[in-house]
């Protein structure tokens, strides 16, 4: 079965393997999930208490999108603001104005001085949070089949503008840990992000709703559930808090500070209540409930396959450079980007999930060239750690470097994350019938590297030799 972006899905839906397993399980149980190992705890929860949230969207944002008939390329913060500057006689619906009233209103429980101090535990971490949030949450994210059937449906990380909007994501990110000036309803840029993108996710809810009803077989409510659902948007919110310090720990043996997480997490919790995400399981609200409840949705809904491998070997490849200097790499024999970037995500996601994806092992350079970036993340934190003036310095200059990075890559200084139709291109057409790694070669060849060596050499000695004759 294909979907209109391209992708061939099973016609049978496929059920996570470890979903029917959680209706039986009771705390003290240890389990291996893919390689990591976890005790179930009172604060885990079955498949069934998290199957009904996946009929969930986010009512206030999709009511409002509807009353306000955003166009696709509308900048949907300007026309929120539009309609709710109408005195309220001109205003047809409510659903505006309510939504608008529930962005203003910050709930009791947020701590200024926490969410500050959450925004300073990024920008300490930031060298290795990033690694992580590329190759753990986003390229080794593709391990479930509804939250990958969205993104496929949508084009969304995928095609010739799959790296722009990695970008575009970024600039909410950095917008989010910017500061509490950024955070401020009313005036925040990060606040202003925060609304476009949950009007982009109620955009997606709309369009894929409507193509269920004509169209089911490209995407199906009763199977995979609501676009976007609050499952959905609740793993989301995880991949950017709790997976840093669960990956870091697992997989650097970097263990951070209980109240460190309690700030990151207090943070993440405060944007989940501005993106639309109602926390009925009260999961935001520990860093301990996080990790209980990021166990159990991963339980319930992934399921990695060579599907996840193709769409994730997609993505990567979306950020290396194009075929014509890729073909100038592999004839020098120099270290080849997209391989840089299926070691990188092969050490984050763990060997027995890496093996589900059925993707090749890369040389062993590139993952001696792997540890080499994480060690250098790690010098990094023993810096920022050791100097605390140097955290200061750095973090301004990170700032200003990502800033610009940024506006490099989508092309404008900001982005407004409008709704948008992405055209297919030749090459998008071309990726939709092969498979990524269709020709690849995981081994280098030997004899670029041989010419390239003996090539410097060669240099070198005739420009020793000519120096001597002078």
């Amino acid at each position: 079965m294909t979907c209109p972006a391209g992708f061939t899905f099973d016609s049978l839906p496929r059920k996570a393997p470890y979903a029917e397993m959680t209706e039986t399980l009771e705390p003290g149980m240890q389990i291996d999930y893919f390689g990591s190992t976890f005790t179930w705890t009172d604060n885990h929860l079955p498949a069934s208490r998290l199957e009904p949230l996946r009929q969930v969207g986010d009512e206030l944002a999709d009511n409002a999108l509807e009353a306000l008939k955003i166009k696709s390329g509308e900048d949907a913060y300007k026309a929120l603001l539009a309609y709710v500057s109408r005195p309220e006689h001109e205003q047809e619906s409510p659903a505006p104005g309510l939504l608008m009233k529930q962005l203003m209103t910050v709930p009791e429980w947020v701590d200024w001085d926490q969410v500050a101090r959450g925004q300073q535990v990024f920008w300490r971490y930031c060298v290795l949070f990033n690694h992580i949030l590329l190759y753990s949450s986003l390229a080794g994210g593709f391990t479930a089949p509804g939250i990958n059937k969205v993104l496929t449906s949508t084009g969304y990380l995928y095609g010739s503008k799959a790296n722009e909007r990695i970008w575009e994501t970024s600039q909410f990110l950095f917008d989010v840990v910017h500061s509490l000036e950024y955070l401020t309803p009313g005036t925040g840029a990060a606040w202003e992000s925060i609304i476009q993108v949950r009007f982009l996710h109620a955009g997606v809810r709309a369009r894929l709703s409507k193509v269920s009803r004509a169209h089911s077989k490209y995407y199906s409510v009763e199977e995979h559930g609501i676009a976007i659902n609050q499952e959905d948007m609740l793993v989301t919110l995880f991949t950017f808090s709790n997976t840093v310090w669960r990956v870091m720990e697992e997989r650097m043996n970097v263990i951070m500070p209980q109240q460190e997480r309690e700030d990151y997490m207090h943070l993440w919790r405060y944007v989940g209540y501005m993106i639309g995400v109602d926390d009925v399981l009260g999961a935001t609200r520990s860093p301990e409930m996080a990790d209980a409840c990021f166990d159990s949705i991963l339980m319930h809904i992934v399921d990695p396959s060579e599907e996840s491998g193709k769409l994730t070997a997609l993505f990567l490849k979306s950020m290396a450079p194009g075929p014509k200097m890729t073909k100038v790499i592999n004839t020098l024999g120099l270290l080849d980007p997209f391989k840089l970037h299926l070691v990188m995500t092969e050490g984050m996601v763990g060997e027995k999930m890496w093996k589900s994806f059925e993707l090749p092992l890369m040389p062993r350079r590139y993952g001696f060239l792997k540890q080499m970036i994480l060690w250098m993340g790690l010098v990094d934190l023993k810096l920022v750690s050791w100097m605390p003036w140097w955290l200061r310095v750095r973090s301004r200059m990170m700032r200003r470097m990502y800033a610009r990075l940024i506006a490099k890559n989508i092309g404008r200084n900001r982005t407004k994350f409008e709704l948008k139709v992405v055209p297919k291109t030749t090459q998008d057409e071309e990726a939709e019938n092969h498979h990524p790694l269709e020709g690849f070669k995981a081994a280098d060849r030997l004899w670029p590297m041989a010419l390239t060596a003996v090539s410097l050499a060669i240099a070198v000695g005739y420009f020793r030799g000519s120096m001597s004759f002078r």
